[in-house]
C-alpha cells in the first residue's frame, strides 16, 4: 500500500472521529433546546388563549352541570379555543382545568367533540401537579418536562385565566404528545445522518489531498535517485522539506554534486595519464587511488540514502503499518454497518410509504430458511449456542416476493442469535391449517410485557440507554412486521423476560404455490 493512502486512511479516520465526539456532544443539546421552543410555544398558546377568555364569566361556570355545555358563555370560549387550535394546526386538544387540591383538578372547557367537562383529572405525576400549582399561585405562564401520566407522555404549556380583579380562575393547557417530540427528534437524527453522509466524500478527498501533499517530497526524492540512476545529473528545482525527507533530498543532491565532480575528475585524470605515458608507473598508482576514492565517495551518499530509507520504511511499514492496518479494518467494519443502516433505512421508507414493488416468485422456504440459519452458525459457536434446525415437517414451496421474505427471516434469526448468550435455538417449519408455519423458539433475554406495546415502533429498542448491552437501530422488527403485512403473512410474537421468546410466521394456504 501506498505511503499517500496510508496517511489518508489515517487523516479520514480521525476526521471523522472528531466530527462524532462533536456530535455526540452538540445533539443533547440541540435535542433540549427543540424541548425547550416547543414548551415556549405551548406556553405562548395557552397565554393566548386564556387572555381571550373572560374570567367572571368563566367562574360563574358550574362545570359538573352536564347541562353547561350549551351555556352560551360556555359554546363561546369553546369556539375561541377551537380557532386557536385550527389557527395554529395544534394535533391535541386546548382545555381548561380548575384546581380543586393538590392532587385533582376539574376539566372546564375542551375543544374535544367529546366533552369532559365536569371530569375529575387525578394528578399523579408531580411535573404537571407542580406546574398547575404554580401556574394557580404565582399568576404565572409555565410549560413542563416531558411527563408521563394515565393518557401517555405529554409536553404541556400552562397560563392562568384571571377575572377582573386579578385572580386565577381557572388554568389553560395545551398539551403536545411524546409523538410530536419524536417526530421532530427524528427528523434532526435524519438530518444530521444525511449531512454525515453527504460530508463522508468531502473527508476522503480531503484526506487524499492532505495524504498526497505530505507525501509529495519522497516522491521528488525518489525521483531525483532515479534521475541519478538513469544517468541524468541535471540540476533539481529546491523543495520545502523538513526531517528525514530533508535529509534524503540533500543526500540525493550531495550525490549528484559528488557525481559530477568525480565526473570532473577523471576527465582530467585521463587527460593527463594520456599526454603522461613515460609516468605510467605512476599514473598507474594514481589511477588506483582515484577509484578508491570514487567508491567511497559514491558509496557513502549511498548508504546515507539507503539508511534513511530503512527508517522511514521501518516508521510506516514497522508496527505503524499494523495499526494502519487495524484502522482500515474498522473503517471498513463501521462502513459496512452503515450502509447497511442506510439499506435498513431505505427499504422501512419504501414499506411506511408504500412505494416498494413487491415481486412475486417461486421460493423455497425450506432452502432460503436454513441457508440463512447457516449463516449465523460461526457466531452462535463462537456466543456457546446450540442451533437446532432438524424441526423440518413439511416441504414449503410458495408463492413470495423472496427479498422481503429473506430479509424479514434475517432480521429475526439475527435477533434470536444477538440476544441470546447461551442455551440453544430451534429453527422449525411446520404445518398449520392448511398453511406453513416457520417457527424460531430461543431461551435469551426475552422481552419484558411494558415493551411489547413498542414491539414494532421503528427506531425503538427497549434498552435505549447509550450503555445498552446489544447493539442495533432497532428497525428490525418494524422492517420484519411490515415485510409480513405487505407479503401477507401473520407475525406472532410470544416472549417472557429472562426466558425466552418464540416467533411465528405464518404463510397462508393461498400463497402456496401448489395450493
Amino acid at each position: 500500500m501506498k505511503l499517500w493512502i496510508k496517511l489518508a486512511l489515517v487523516i479520514f479516520v480521525i476526521t471523522n472521529v472528531v466530527i462524532e465526539i462533536v456530535l455526540f456532544v452538540v445533539k443533547p443539546q440541540v435535542k433540549e433546546h427543540l424541548i425547550s421552543l416547543l414548551g415556549e410555544k405551548l406556553k405562548s398558546t395557552a397565554a393566548a388563549s386564556a387572555v381571550a377568555i373572560n374570567g367572571d364569566e368563566f367562574k360563574k361556570l358550574n362545570f359538573s352541570d352536564p347541562s353547561i355545555i350549551n351555556h352560551p358563555a360556555y359554546l363561546h370560549i369553546k369556539n375561541q379555543l377551537s380557532k386557536t387550535k385550527f389557527n395554529l394546526g395544534l394535533k391535541e386538544d386546548i382545555y381548561t382545568l380548575t384546581l380543586i387540591n393538590n392532587n385533582t383538578a376539574l376539566f372546564g372547557v375542551t375543544t374535544n367533540p367529546k366533552s369532559y367537562s365536569g371530569d375529575t383529572l387525578h394528578l399523579q405525576n408531580n411535573i404537571p401537579r407542580e406546574a398547575l400549582i404554580e401556574s394557580y399561585s404565582r399568576n404565572k405562564c409555565i410549560y413542563t418536562k416531558l411527563y408521563d401520566d394515565q393518557y401517555g407522555t405529554w409536553i404541556s404549556g400552562m397560563a392562568p385565566i384571571l377575572d377582573s380583579y386579578g385572580k386565577v380562575v381557572g388554568v389553560v393547557q395545551v398539551d403536545n404528545s411524546l409523538r410530536t417530540v419524536q417526530a421532530s427528534l427524528s427528523q434532526i437524527d435524519k438530518s444530521i445522518l444525511i449531512i454525515q453522509l453527504l460530508f463522508i466524500p468531502v473527508t476522503i478527498l480531503l484526506s487524499i489531498t492532505i495524504g498526497m501533499y505530505f507525501t509529495k517530497p519522497i516522491k521528488e526524492a525518489k525521483k531525483r535517485i532515479d534521475k541519478i540512476s538513469s544517468g541524468d545529473y541535471s540540476e533539481n528545482v529546491n523543495i520545502n522539506a523538513r526531517g528525514e525527507i530533508k535529509e534524503i533530498l540533500s543526500a540525493a543532491e550531495n550525490l549528484r554534486i559528488t557525481i559530477l565532480e568525480q565526473q570532473e575528475k577523471i576527465f582530467t585524470t585521463l587527460f593527463e595519464l594520456r599526454n603522461a605515458k613515460q609516468k605510467a608507473e605512476a599514473s598507474s598508482r594514481m589511477k588506483g587511488e582515484f577509484l578508491a576514492l570514487i567508491s567511497h565517495e559514491i558509496r557513502t551518499p549511498l548508504n546515507i540514502i539507503l539508511g534513511n530509507l530503512e527508517v522511514l520504511k521501518y516508521e510506516f511499514e514497522g508496527e505503524k503499518l499494523m495499526e494502519v492496518e487495524e484502522i482500515t479494518d474498522s473503517v471498513k467494519l463501521g462502513s459496512l454497518r452503515l450502509i447497511r443502516t442506510v439499506e435498513m433505512i431505505v427499504l422501512y421508507s419504501e414499506l411506511a410509504s408504500g412505494s416498494y414493488t413487491k415481486t412475486e416468485k417461486i421460493v423455497n422456504v425450506n432452502n432460503l430458511f436454513f441457508s440463512l440459519v447457516d449463516n449465523y452458525k460461526k457466531i452462535a459457536d463462537e456466543k456457546g449456542l446450540q442451533l437446532n434446525s432438524d424441526c423440518m415437517a413439511t416441504t414449503g414451496v410458495i408463492k413470495a416476493d423472496e427479498r422481503l421474505l429473506g430479509e424479514s427471516l434475517t432480521q429475526l434469526i439475527d435477533n434470536a442469535v444477538k440476544f441470546s448468550t447461551g442455551g440453544s435455538i430451534t429453527f422449525c417449519i411446520a404445518k398449520k391449517n392448511e398453511g406453513i408455519k416457520i417457527l424460531i423458539m430461543d431461551n435469551g433475554i426475552g422481552i419484558s410485557k411494558n415493551f411489547m406495546t413498542d414491539l414494532f415502533k421503528p427506531f425503538r429498542q427497549e434498552d435505549m440507554s447509550i450503555a445498552r448491552q446489544f447493539e442495533g437501530n432497532g428497525l428490525g422488527l418494524a422492517i420484519v412486521k411490515k415485510c409480513c403485512e405487505l407479503s401477507g403473512f401473520e407475525l406472532k410474537i410470544e416472549s417472557e423476560k429472562n426466558k425466552g421468546t418464540t416467533v411465528e410466521v405464518y404463510i397462508p394456504k393461498e400463497k402456496l404455490f401448489n395450493a
